[in-house]
């Protein structure tokens, strides 16, 4: 888990407009430059190791490749939302854009956040409005991946977190947004739903938490459930004991003084041997087009949740209890899923 270390290490309060020096060796720089490249947080090295001494290395270099890279492409998607946004209104859907520029707009600059598709979320009863609008436009210069509410971010419903949102400007077009706590929340649940397995979005947490207002809504925020309350915990806990950002003001609730003993390994674990991202590129249901690919082992092994991944979608607790009963429960659940969606797409 050094390499995980090594990330964490390099990321710590790489988001702020004037990030402390980062002490590293040439050596250590190169063994972390592939890993932060992979995982979208080239930019965010790059912040750090600017105003080094080995500024001009090549793994440096590489970095400062990144930053202008994801500069122009966050150019780009400042273009694409408000056209995405104006065609979904045109059909009479009104969308909330979440992570991505929701997150970006945060740093000090777009460019240290990249994205790739526009996340946009849709009342449930106008998602087939929604998709057939996008549907019509097979030519645009965008990739939308279109929410049905928000069932797999929040528990919350579209109706309750629609009432709190609110509209930005973005060029000449306004965007809705969820409001700071809603937005927090979500961007914790989605990094401990997915495994935790992308440093980015732990950056994202932490900036929000570092920007956000001093009448931010810690009750809000946090909801009446108490294991969910645990779980937004250790995600604060987690961008101040790896990144080193501020928790002043958090309340006592949503402080976790100890975080489970296979909470912080099974992140540092995902950040170096990235499994879910083996997955995403060999999915189970491209299993009938490319067997070969995605039945590999390294492939199948991918399948197999950590214990981040496999207490949430569960909606199991934050304990010391073992994580292998949550792990086959999560994998049950999942295969239940995988094989009605195999009947329905035969039919």
């Amino acid at each position: 888990m050094e390499k995980g270390r090594l990330i964490a290490r390099v990321l710590a309060g790489s988001w702020r407009p004037s990030p402390e020096p980062l002490a590293i060796s040439p050596a250590e720089l190169d063994i972390v430059t592939p890993l932060l490249l992979m995982s979208g947080a080239g930019a965010l090295g790059w912040k750090r190791v600017q105003n080094s001494n080995f500024r001009t290395s090549p793994a440096a270099l590489g970095l400062k490749q990144a930053h202008r890279l994801h500069a122009l492409q966050s150019a780009v998607h400042e273009r694409n939302i408000p056209d995405a946004l104006t065609l979904l209104r045109s059909a009479g859907v009104e969308p909330i854009l979440v992570k991505g520029w929701a997150s970006a707009r945060f740093y000090p600059d777009t460019g240290l956040r990249p994205y790739g598709d526009l996340d946009l979320c849709v009342e449930p009863r106008q998602y087939q409005a929604a998709a057939s609008a996008l549907e019509n436009q097979p030519n645009k210069p965008y990739q939308v991946d279109l929410h049905r509410g928000f069932k797999t971010l929040d528990h919350r419903s579209w109706e309750d977190l629609y009432s709190r949102s609110s509209l930005v400007k973005l060029g000449d077009v306004e965007v809705r947004l969820l409001s700071p706590e809603d937005h927090l929340r979500v961007l914790c649940f989605h990094f401990l739903r997915e495994g935790a397995w992308r440093p980015l979005w732990l950056c994202d947490i932490a900036v929000a938490l570092e920007t956000r207002s001093a009448d931010f809504d810690w009750d809000l925020f946090a909801g009446k459930s108490e294991r969910r309350r645990k779980w937004f915990a250790c995600a604060i806990a987690l961008t101040n004991l790896l990144l080193g950002a501020s928790v002043d003001g958090v309340p006592e609730m949503l402080r976790a003084n100890r975080t489970p003993t296979w909470f912080l390994p099974s992140v540092l674990r995902e950040w170096e041997v990235r499994s879910m991202s083996h997955r995403h590129r060999a999915p189970m249901g491209a299993a009938w087009h490319a067997p070969g690919q995605t039945l590999r082992l390294r492939s199948l092994s991918a399948h197999w949740p950590n214990a981040i991944e496999a207490t949430i979608g569960v909606s199991g607790p934050f304990n010391e209890i073992p994580r292998l009963p949550f792990q086959i429960g999560n994998t049950a659940v999942r295969s239940i899923k995988f094989m009605r969606r195999l009947l329905r797409s035969s039919r």
